[in-house]
Order: C-alpha cells, then sequence, then structure tokens
C-alpha cells in the first residue's frame, strides 16, 4: 500500500498542468515504494507534454536500481513520445537489459523489436550473436536496417559474414547500402574479393551503392585500387569527390603509398581547383601531400601555401614535406621572411631545416 500524502495524489488531477508537474517530482522524490506505479498509472491519462516528462525523470530516478521490466512496459504506450523516452531509458541501462532484450526481439510488435535493437547500440557489454542474428532475419526492414548499423558501428567483426551474405543476395537497396557501411567498417580484404563477383569494377556499381562501395574500398583495398578509384571519379564526378578523397588517403594511410601513376596524378591534381569546396580542398592537399615527391603533385599545391584560409596554408605548407624540388624550397624560403602566423612559420622553419639533409649527397663509405 503507498503511503504517499493524500494531498499530492489529489493534486495529480489538479487541472493546473504547474500543479500536476510538481505533485509527479514531489512523488518521484518521495522514496516510496509505490511511487513508480502511481507515476504510471497518471502517465497513461496524462495529456500535457511538459507533465509526462516530469513524470519520465522521475521514473528514470527511481529505476535507476531497480529491474527494468516497468520501462519495457513503457516501450508500449500509445504515445510516440513516451515509447521514445522509455529507449532512451533502456539505453543508458543496456548492460542490464539484455535477457529482457532477447524476448523482445522475438515480440509480435515490431516497433518493439525495433526498440530493442536501438537499445543494443549502448550496451557496455557484448550482446550474443543469437540476438543480431534474429534482428537480421525479421521481417521489418527497419529493424534488419538497425541490426545492420549495430553491426557496424558496433564493430562486430564476428557476424562480417552474414551482413555480406545479405549484401550480395538481398534487392532491397537500403538493406544493401547499410551492410556495405558495415562492411567497411568490419571487413576485411577477404570480404571485399567475395563482392567482386557482385562488384568487379567501382565505376559500375549503381549510384545507390556507390558511395558505400568507395567507403569500403577505402577501408580494406589495396595499393592497387586506387587506379580503379580514379577511373570512378572521371566517371562519375562531383558527388563522390568527398568519398573518393577520403578512400585513396586512407589506402595510402594504410599502405604508406607514395607514388601515382600518370593517370591517377593527372586526376588527383587536376581536383585542385580554386571551385572545389574549400574543406574538400584541404582533405586533397592533405592527401596529395602522400605524392609531393612527384614534382608535378608537390608544383600543385605550391600555390595554396600562400592562400588566406591560413588552415588550408598550414596543411599546403606540411604536404610539401616530401618535394625535394628546388622551386619549391625557394617559395618555401621567400615565405619565411615574410610569414606572420607563428604557426606556419614554425613549420616552415622545420621543413626547411630538414631539407639540407633530404638534398645532400650519400655520404661515400670510409673504406
Amino acid at each position: 500500500m503507498t503511503m504517499i500524502d493524500s494531498k499530492l495524489l489529489e493534486a495529480l488531477g489538479a487541472p493546473e498542468e504547474s500543479e500536476r508537474r510538481s505533485a509527479a517530482q514531489e512523488i518521484s522524490e518521495s522514496g516510496d515504494p509505490g511511487a513508480a506505479d502511481v507515476l504510471v498509472s497518471q502517465l497513461r491519462s496524462e495529456g500535457s507534454r511538459a507533465v509526462k516528462e516530469a513524470i519520465l525523470r522521475g521514473l528514470s530516478r527511481i529505476w535507476t536500481a531497480n529491474p527494468v521490466e516497468s520501462i519495457i512496459e513503457l516501450l508500449k504506450d500509445d504515445d510516440p513520445f513516451v515509447r521514445a523516452e522509455a529507449a532512451d531509458m533502456l539505453q543508458r541501462r543496456a548492460g542490464d537489459v539484455i535477457e529482457a532484450l532477447n524476448r523482445l526481439i522475438r515480440s509480435d510488435d515490431k516497433d518493439l523489436r525495433k526498440f530493442s535493437v536501438d537499445i543494443l547500440r549502448e550496451a557496455t557489454i557484448g550482446a550474443p550473436d543469437a540476438l543480431y542474428l534474429a534482428a537480421l532475419k525479421d521481417e521489418d526492414m527497419n529493424v534488419v536496417i538497425s541490426a545492420i548499423e549495430n553491426i557496424g558501428s558496433r564493430r562486430r567483426h564476428g557476424l562480417a559474414k552474414p551482413v555480406l551474405a545479405m549484401a550480395v543476395e538481398s534487392s532491397q537497396p537500403m538493406a544493401v547500402c547499410a551492410c556495405l557501411e558495415a562492411l567497411a567498417l568490419i571487413g576485411t580484404r577477404q570480404t571485399l574479393d567475395a563482392l567482386r563477383a557482385k562488384y568487379p569494377n567501382a565505376a559500375e556499381v549503381p549510384g545507390v551503392y556507390l558511395q558505400p562501395f568507395l567507403k569500403l574500398l577505402g577501408h580494406a583495398a589495396g595499393p592497387e585500387s586506387i587506379e580503379e578509384i580514379c577511373q570512378t571519379i572521371e566517371q562519375k564526378g562531383d558527388f563522390i569527390h568527398e568519398v573518393a578523397i577520403d578512400a585513396v588517403t586512407n589506402i595510402a594511410l594504410r599502405h604508406n603509398v607514395s607514388q601515382l601513376n600518370p593517370r591517377c596524378e593527372a586526376t588527383l591534381c587536376g581536383l585542385l581547383t580554386p571551385e572545389l569546396d574549400p574543406g574538400l580542398r584541404f582533405h586533397l592537399v592533405r592527401l596529395l601531400g602522400h605524392f609531393t615527391g612527384l614534382a608535378r603533385v608537390a608544383l600543385m599545391v605550391l600555390p595554396y601555401i600562400h592562400d588566406p584560409d591560413r588552415t588550408l596554408a598550414l596543411a599546403a605548407v606540411e604536404s610539401l614535406a616530401n618535394s625535394s624540388d628546388p622551386a619549391v624550397e625557394s617559395e618555401l624560403q621567400s615565405l619565411l621572411s615574410s610569414e606572420s602566423d607563428p604557426e606556419i612559420a614554425e613549420e616552415l622553419e622545420e621543413l626547411l631545416r630538414r631539407r639540407p639533409r633530404w638534398n645532400s649527397p650519400p655520404s661515400s663509405s670510409p673504406n
């Protein structure tokens, strides 16, 4: 039996919203063992969003250390706001609810199944593979896509195989896109090789799948795929520039690539124009820094050391560290004499200090 003050219980039925809100807060702080039941009952009949928010805040405090079954019941509420808030509460306690989620994922209610997968994203302990596998077979595509996204974001490498199978076999474009995005995070070279039967060349990948496929190349392909990405840039144009630049950058970083064939050199240098989006221009300059040992690349980057955007100017200076071109050295020396930005000046001094070692002839053996 509840021992809550009868005046507080009466206030829950008051016409004034502020009275009901205050009563809900006091009840939640009362420590009474029946407080949660009273608030849940009020929540089901309450019409005010502000009062519902106060009730849910109170329930969140009350249920911090209690079983989660009462929160799960709120997932069945008719009000989408209440369901979303209940899901948020469960996400904060996801590590405590794995057993309950195993039941929810088999519910007849597709919204409950979707919530169960969403809650997994915040679990502090690993959910069993069986739960994800059940979600991947769900009849509701929203549940399936949420499961795929979770597998990728949680880096569930052990589930790459069923995600790969879905990427190859599914006829649902959104599911295939989600699979490719997830595989870009958890896939391996073997994953990419298995996809080649369906997507032998990036330039021929259907538009809706192209960007996630390029991400996968960036994370799993070898240096030989840089040419494939550059060919795709030539054929597909602006809409893939950002993801293509990122993909080549990832390959260059993973494999320490410093050389380009003439076609790729021309393609990437050709992107570096004043018309390119400033953010992309910055990332492209950083990418080209891997290849400034090539004279043409270095001379394409060189003008950007004078860019009014000093962040881009600094990126250009840093990217020229691999160049031994005399014209680059002369321009850097000239800039140092007039540079007012201390960060850029420091980078210039360090870069020029190292250059004599690079340009000096190899020492002969004393023997």
